[in-house]
This record gives C-alpha cells, structure tokens and sequence, in this order.
C-alpha cells in the first residue's frame, strides 16, 4: 500500500503543496485567486504551486467561472493520482467494499456475505475476520494495489461513536459492545479509519446530489432495520460532540406502544423499522382481520413490497395501518423540523418503497405540529437509498476527515 508522498523536495514545498490540495478539496470553485485566500498566499506563488501539482497529476483543470472582475477563471479538482479512499458497509448479512477516486467515481466494488457461526458470542471474531481478510485482498486487488489509500470509512449497523471510532452496540447482530473498531483497523492496514453512523452517510450522499443551496440544511431520515437521522448543516455533516447525533430512532412517539431495545416503550423504532412494520402486519393478521395480506401470514411471504402492493390495489387493513404508522412518523418529523428547520427532509432506506403511503398522514401531523413559518420551502422527499450508497457515503466521509485532520508531515510519507 502507497503512502500518501507529495515532494521531498523540502518540508516548505511538501506544506504548499499540501495545502493548494486542502483548499482544492474544501472550495466549492476552486480558481487561483480562491485557493490564494483560502491558503493566505500570493496568486503568484500559489500558481507556481498549481503548475507543479498538475504536472504531477495531483490536480487537474475542471472548467472555467466567473471572476469578480467579469472574466472567466479556470477551475481545478484533486486529480486522480491523489488517491482514493475505501467505504465498507456492513450489516446481518453481508458487506460491501466501494474504493472512490478524489472525484468520488466508483473505481472498484466488492459484494461478500457475511457468514455468521451458530455462537452469537462469536460473531464479532466472524465480523472482523471476513472484513479484514476481504480488504487486504481489496486492497492489494489489480486495480489499487499502485494507487494511494488515503482513508477508510466503515458504517457498521447499529450505533456508533465517531469521535472514538467505537462501535457502541450492533443492530441484529450479538455480540457487539464498545468494540474499538476504528484503532483494530487502522492497525490493521496503516491509514486513517472512520467508523461512520449509516444514515450521516447516506445524508451526505444525498447532498452530494443536490444543488448547494438545497443541500445546506438536509435532514435524511433512515427508516430499515433500524431508524437514525442523518444531519447536513452548512455544508458540514453534523456529528455532535461523540458522533452521535441523529439518533431519533429512539424518540417516543407511541406511548402504549412495543418495548424499544433501549428500555423505553413506544420509540419510533419499534414503529417504522422494517422489522417493527412486518411485526405490527402479523399481528394484526393473527386477530383475523379480513385482508388480502391473509395468504402471506403464514408463508413468510410478507414483506414490505407486498404491503405497498396491497395498499396500492386498495386492500383496507394496509391503508388504514400505513396511515396510522404515518401519523406517528409524522410526530417524529415534526420534532426533528421543530430541532433543526431543514430545507430538505428526505426519508429513505427500506422503508422508502411505502413512502407514498405515509406521506400524506405525515404532512397532516407536521402541519398539526409545526406553526406554518418553518414550513416555508420544505422539501420533504421520499428517496430510497441505492445498495452502494452507504459505502459511498462512508467512503466521502472518510476522505473528508482526512483532508481535515492530516498535516504536511503525514502527507509527507517516509
């Protein structure tokens, strides 16, 4: 595995160099006289700082924009020699490597399932040697075994501190409990590791996609095996002070509702987590109600595309329940709008494929709840993450905190 080696020429050259491509990361248009004020350096010097990089292939031309004199200025990007950074997603299942290159395209993906023994007290031993095992062999693959690795970024399920790097507890796998995931793999194989909540990751992803004024305040709330909330503020992804925000999975929105894996009774993910959603569909089912999802009680043929299907051809006992289970996510949106007036609030994950039958009772709660000023030019969006997505996510996050926290001399290399 390459380090990250810009110059040897000197410490000075190796502390310009470093910071012309900080400042190319971080300016939403990077053009001369932009990266000279980020930086506190001349136009002069920092051309003469450009024109090194891009012999080099560490940055490159991206286009032209408008100065403030009126004439255009060209525009630079982080070139494809700079390196590219690893995401891993995880959860009960299997897992996903993504390796993106500092244009964030996807240059090398990897699907493996997770093989779990009978012994819930190993699974963490099983998880860790599958993931480790399949990213040096990722890693040393044809494809990025001459590229630089600048950072990796891992989403595991359940919750996480991304401050430490401690995966807190699993979600639907045992075993889990303040396990140091971040200092195991940076060990491991020698650069930067983040260990990213799933839903920060596909928020950012999600900005990513948006226009910069849409994606300054965006809310993506992750509704699947487990509930969370991604949250974008400024251009930044807020974390809070352990990495830790966003966890709204565990707002009470039912209070006579099922007992949460927290302790508390009625949490918003025992209400519209998948799992929450099949469980309340059984139930109701086993009472005898006259329904079309009948046939699919006993099969284990209910699922959540089955569910939108019947609510879709009219069935009464998918309506009424997804209109119900609208209602008290529209409890929980109305707190997260009342918390951070965003202006977008997009809901995905899984449970995304119902969202045309939540939507409408959770409007009705929002407007219920929220005075109408906090409303003006809310975006509230229905956007089923793509299976890549949390990989690319953690991937992006990963980078970025490498751009923010390495110095000249790690950049430096031996």
């Amino acid at each position: 595995m390459l380090k990250f080696h810009i110059s040897m020429d000197s410490k000075n050259s190796s502390r310009r160099d470093f910071k012309i491509l900080q400042a190319t990361y971080f300016l939403l248009t990077p053009t001369r006289n932009e990266i000279a004020r980020f930086t506190g350096r001349s136009p002069v010097s920092v051309t003469e700082t450009l024109n090194r990089l891009l012999g080099k292939g560490l940055v490159e031309k991206s286009g032209k924009t408008q100065s403030r004199s009126g004439r255009p200025s060209v525009t630079y990007r982080l070139g494809a020699k700079t390196g590219y950074s690893v995401g891993i997603s995880v959860d009960a299942t299997g897992f996903r490597f993504v390796a993106l290159d500092a244009q964030h395209q996807v240059v090398q993906e990897l699907d493996r399932v997770l093989s779990l023994s009978a012994d819930p007290s190993s699974h963490l031993d099983d998880i860790l040697k599958q993931i480790s095992t399949e990213l040096g062999g990722f890693l040393a693959s044809a494809g990025l075994r001459d590229r630089r690795t600048l950072a990796i970024g891992i989403a595991p399920p359940g919750m996480v501190d991304t401050e430490k790097g401690i995966w807190l507890h699993g979600l639907q796998v045992s075993g889990i409990a303040h396990v140091a995931l971040g200092d195991t793999l940076e060990k491991m194989f020698g650069v930067t590791v983040v260990v990213e909540d799933a839903a920060r990751c596909l928020a950012f992803v999600e900005a990513s996609r948006r226009a910069p004024e849409k994606a300054r305040d965006l809310v993506y709330l992750y509704l699947g095996p487990g509930v969370g909330a991604g949250i974008m503020i400024g251009q930044e992804p807020f974390h809070g002070s352990h990495g830790m925000a966003g966890e709204v999975g565990h707002l009470v929105v039912e209070e006579e509702g099922a007992r949460c894996s927290c302790g508390n009774i009625g949490c918003l993910e025992t209400v519209v987590s998948s799992s929450s959603i099949l469980h309340r569909f059984q139930q109701r089912l086993s009472e005898g109600v006259i329904s079309s999802l009948q046939k699919h009680r006993d099969d284990h043929g209910l699922t959540l595309e089955v569910i939108r299907d019947a609510a879709a051809a009219g069935d009464r006992l998918a309506q009424s329940t997804l209109f119900e289970l609208g209602t008290l996510l529209g409890d929980a949106v109305s707190k997260i709008i009342k918390l951070y007036n965003p202006r977008t609030l997009v809901i995905g994950g899984p449970v995304g494929i119902l969202g045309e039958h939540l939507r409408e009772p959770m409007w009705i709660k929002v407007r219920q709840k929220v005075i109408p000023e906090m409303l003006v030019d809310l975006a509230m969006e229905i956007a089923p993450s793509q299976p890549r997505d949390e990989a690319v996510g953690a991937a992006c996050l990963a980078e970025r905190r490498f751009w923010k926290d390495a110095n000249e001399q790690s950049i430096r290399g031996d």
